[in-house]
């Protein structure tokens, strides 16, 4: 049975309001967005536009991604790349109800239905790798969090509905349990791969697992994994390297949150220095991109010196994708100026499936409200 539930990919507490640019454009306006754009020889995108990674919280037993998931994307395939919803690497790491993963026979074979109908549609499409870290919660799987440090946590989990549930303070991670994670994450690009993904997204923003490395108020550790901001960044780029090297640099990209605004998160200073260190680190490596995770990208912060991504594009070079409150006529803009190169859509995509289609027209854009997420399935 699907449970009918989807994260709203919603604003923080002050943001901007979401429903912007969906007046008519004229075509012509919103050009670049329609231009073919190569990210690399395995990642050639007939345009600029991306899917956002949306969690649904729609799954069948043994979290296997539903038949609605089939239509959900292959509706959407007409977008230049499709991002996925979080996909689990494994079973203790769920937080929400109702997540799917990738780790089983069952989720490849049910993740295979939905990569079939976006290629049958001439689309692209990543998974979205996620280990949620001290945001997990025991009522699912049993299994406590896990995080880098002992760090409370405090408040209810957002999004379960009806069902009330706090944080559960982690339990700190070993060394040897970092590496098996690593490994995990491998495993999981392979199973992406199985099931005929395009490649992976690395979810190491919004507070999840890789950020609470990056990030001293969670990564109190004075082993390798922690201190320095060298050693802070060294989880996500050892995942990142270890998912290159099982299915190749050019199908990996990465989404980062350099501000902290989510999950539970705040800066302290010296966590920007992580940041670069990595990000400088992965411009060796060959990746596809870099994704800002944000929900509003207005919002500048002295820290990262301007929004998140003029932060991302100070030190990383390769292609850049944005998101956060842009409708197209301020997407195209921003793309022209070389603020970033690809932009995802999460609530013009959700309100309209066929977003791409409409921006070429030069139709008007139905507004997203919180009920259509009822209509999904």
């Amino acid at each position: 049975m699907t449970v009918q539930q989807t994260i709203d990919p919603g604003l923080p507490a002050g943001a901007r309001a979401t429903n912007v640019g969906t007046a008519p454009v004229a075509p012509s306006d919103v050009a670049v967005l329609f231009e073919p754009y190569r990210i690399n020889a395995a990642l050639q995108l007939k345009n600029r536009i991306m899917l956002a990674p949306c969690t649904r919280c729609r799954a069948l037993p043994g979290l296997v991604p539903t038949p609605g998931a089939v239509e959900y994307y292959g509706d959407r395939a007409g977008a230049g790349l499709l991002v996925s919803e979080a996909i689990m690497i494994n079973a203790t790491t769920q937080g929400y109800r109702d997540t799917p993963g990738i780790w089983s026979p069952e989720q490849v074979e049910g993740w295979t239905k939905v990569t079939a109908r976006v290629h049958e549609r001439g689309g692209l499409i990543l998974a979205q790798l996620w280990h949620l870290g001290r945001l997990s919660h025991p009522h699912y799987s049993g299994a406590p969090p896990v995080g880098p440090s002992v760090v409370p946590t405090e408040g209810l989990i957002r999004s379960t509905r009806s069902t009330p549930l706090y944080h559960v303070n982690p339990r700190e991670l070993s060394s040897t349990e970092i590496e098996e994670l690593v490994a995990e994450y491998a495993q999981c690009a392979f199973n992406a791969i199985r099931a005929d993904f395009d490649g992976v997204e690395i979810h190491a923003g919004n507070g999840y697992l890789p950020e609470q490395f990056l990030r001293q108020l969670t990564n109190r550790r004075t082993d390798a994994w922690g201190g320095s901001a060298a050693k802070r960044a060294r989880f996500p780029l050892a995942v990142a390297e270890a998912v290159a090297d099982r299915i190749g640099a050019e199908r990996v990209a990465i989404r980062l949150s350099p501000a902290a605004y989510f999950g539970l998160m705040s800066h302290t200073p010296g966590d920007e220095d992580a940041y670069i260190h990595l990000l400088e680190e992965l411009s060796k490596r060959g990746i596809a991109y870099v994704h800002t995770g944000i929900i509003d990208d207005a919002t500048t912060y002295d820290y990262l010196g301007g929004t998140s991504t003029e932060f991302l594009r100070r030190y990383w070079k390769g292609t850049l994708v944005s998101n956060g409150g842009y409708g197209p006529m301020e997407a195209a803009q921003a793309i022209r100026r070389g603020t970033f190169d690809l932009i995802a859509f999460g609530r013009l995509f959700i309100a309209n499936a066929d977003l791409v289609e409409r921006l070429r027209s030069g139709a008007g854009l139905r507004p997203y409200a919180r009920e259509i997420l009822d209509t999904l399935s």
